[in-house]
């Protein structure tokens, strides 16, 4: 209950809308001097989020923390290639691929094409359900099958809900056992890998999904109106609140 809460009380685009209500409330109610305030205030972070370069000079900083994967290291022994959640729907008119989020689908991809690097190793699928219904796990590996991964390779997690969990669900059934690759967002890496480490694991980290894909053609920070700038505002604010709790909670 509190962590949706949470999720919509930090959406940037939530934030806009809750303190241009609260400058109207004023300015209804006669304090027209505390309303123009919020008022600018508000336009002000809107212009921040949604036209600035900011949030993508932001996010590129972030996901360039840990560089691609691009080849599974050859010392290494077949590696346990862990995909972790990212979100699907459940519509049994559509192929698997198809009900994947657009981050979950770009995790599996990452995962296969290290996957194929490596005979004899292992594409573990991670994430619960929702619903009750069909687990992130089984979508991401019944996806995987689709895209030519044998059953017998995939390995399913299908309990964790989270980033905390999917960490400790794996080291409670695998341990160190195996060598570990870890695929997820790159902006997600840093937050994702402080709690495998708190899990006593040691991944190594496989970034995927990157929101920022600079061209060397063209200038990689405009200010420009953009949706997406939005959506990686987002993404910023939930990974460092998400970190700000992990430390609390293990100190």
């Amino acid at each position: 209950m509190l962590r949706p809460l949470a999720h919509l009380l930090l959406d940037p685009f939530t934030h806009f809308w809750l303190v241009l209500l609260v400058g109207l409330f004023f300015f209804w109610g006669g304090r027209k001097r505390a309303a123009l305030v919020l008022f600018a205030y508000s336009f002000s972070w809107l212009f921040l989020i949604s036209v600035s370069p900011l949030p993508t000079w932001l996010a590129f900083q972030r996901e360039g923390r840990h560089p691609i994967l691009h080849q599974v290291p050859d010392s290494l022994a077949p590696p346990h290639i862990l995909v972790l959640g990212g979100g699907h729907t459940i519509s049994p008119t559509l192929p698997p691929n198809n009900q994947l989020s657009d981050p979950a689908l770009a995790r599996l991809c990452e995962g296969i094409r290290l996957y194929r690097q490596r005979p004899g190793s292992k594409l573990v699928c991670s994430g619960y359900s929702a619903s009750g219904r069909t687990t992130q796990a089984e979508m991401l590996a019944r996806t995987a099958v689709v895209l030519g991964v044998p059953p017998q390779d995939t390995l399913w997690s299908p309990t964790p809900a989270h980033t905390e969990a999917e960490a400790f669900a794996y080291a409670a059934r695998f341990g160190n056992q195996h060598p570990l690759i870890m695929v997820t967002d790159a902006i997600h890496i840093p937050r994702a890998l402080f709690w495998f480490r708190q899990a006593g694991l040691r991944p190594i980290p496989a970034p995927a999904n990157h929101y920022v894909k600079p061209d060397p053609l063209r200038p990689p920070y405009k200010f420009k109106p953009s949706a997406q700038k939005i959506v990686i505002t987002d993404k910023l604010i939930h990974e460092w609140a998400g970190m700000v709790y992990a430390r609390w909670k293990v100190s």
